[in-house]
């Protein structure tokens, strides 16, 4: 009787050939889709998802331009997915077949020091759905199916409230965007300004709307300063930056400056704009090993300056709350939306700021 009541650990799948679709990058500026080897549990710890929407990150322009170091030829790209689980390992209880799920865009043993210490974002075992080379290899989303380890601490059940387009930022830019405006402390009634109005940027403006006295969002891209003003910010041109910040501030500078680009240059002006004790809060991945920082400009308005990279596992289920109350609303920044068929036009338009946030179908 105990065998008859068990729940079953997979589902069938939708018909179709053996192997599946997925977007592997071939070489330097050369995404493709191909057939590959399906997705499978592996470990007992695993769940196989079947992909529903997944979405086009900045970090997959790092490897699409050759700037991830080692990286492997075919790996399947994409840390951004939602859908429906499959199948799972015989050690998973979270989550059962026939759910729908989002997934962490990087998986967290739980054991290490920093999991057990409530940062895993800095798990020793880490490692980034869609990356090789200086991460352990794991195949991502941009496919029909994709493998998760670790599938207790990595996947989130949805409630019916969310669809999966709008799950797809708890992966990872809304914790991303959150996470700068919470370690930048930001506070009710600051003066905050975003630099840089990429997908993490307008999360960042998204969740600092709704504490700051007043946001000012900078871009170079006209559409994306029409997206931060939707979403309540006062955007501005990277050359009127420094006046309107002035203007708003009475001189004195920014209470908290959120740099989301990720260039020397915009860190350059989040600095400038800070004022005397404030705060830079850096979500934008930086890898320069020799940035000048003007120490002495720091040392004068003793200026706190913060990195984030973001913490889904940590920050996922109160943002689901909000979204799931209609208090967060993120796919308004979505510009495209393409089959998964249409991979290397969906990276041209992104990479070329044509589009600000692709979401692809399976």
């Amino acid at each position: 009787m105990s065998l008859l009541l068990r729940r079953p650990r997979r589902l069938p799948r939708r018909d179709r050939a053996a192997g599946m679709k997925a977007i592997v990058l071939a070489g330097v500026g050369d995404v493709r889709v191909e057939e590959v080897e399906d997705a499978r549990i592996v470990d007992e710890t695993d769940a196989v998802v079947e992909v529903h929407r997944t979405a086009i990150c900045g970090a997959d322009l790092f490897p699409f331009h050759g700037m991830t170091p080692n990286f492997e030829t075919g790996t399947i790209l994409g840390h951004e997915f939602a859908g429906r689980v499959t199948e799972v390992g015989s050690a998973v209880d979270g989550v059962k077949p026939g759910q729908r799920v989002v997934c962490t865009s990087t998986i967290s043993d739980g054991t290490c020091a920093h999991c057990r210490a409530g940062r895993p974002s800095q798990c020793l075992g880490r490692a980034l759905f869609g990356y090789s080379g200086v991460y352990p290899r794991l195949d991502g989303g941009q496919a029909e199916y994709v493998r998760v380890p670790h599938a207790d601490r990595c996947l989130l059940a949805l409630p019916d409230e969310v669809d999966e387009e709008t799950a797809i930022f708890l992966a990872d830019i809304l914790p991303t965007g959150y996470g700068s405006v919470t370690r930048g402390e930001v506070g009710v009634g600051d003066l905050v300004v975003v630099v840089g109005c990429g997908p993490v940027g307008l999360m960042a403006v998204l969740c600092a709307a709704k504490v700051a006295g007043t946001l000012i969002a900078v871009d170079g891209v006209a559409a994306r300063r029409a997206l931060a003003t939707r979403l309540g910010a006062h955007a501005v041109a990277p050359d009127e930056a420094e006046a309107t910040v002035a203007d708003a501030s009475g001189g004195l500078g920014a209470d908290v400056v959120i740099e989301a680009a990720g260039a020397p240059a915009a860190l350059d002006l989040a600095l400038r704009v800070a004022r005397g004790r404030g705060t830079v809060s850096v979500v934008g991945a930086h890898f320069e090993p020799d940035y000048p920082l003007d120490n002495a400009l720091m040392f004068e308005r003793e200026l706190t300056l913060r990195f984030t990279i973001g913490d889904p596992v940590r920050d996922r289920e109160r943002l689901l709350g909000l979204m799931a109350a209609r208090r967060l609303e993120p796919a308004q920044i979505i510009t495209h939306r393409l089959p998964l068929e249409a991979a290397p036009e969906a990276y041209r338009l992104f990479d070329s700021r044509e589009a600000t946030k692709v979401v692809l179908t399976p």
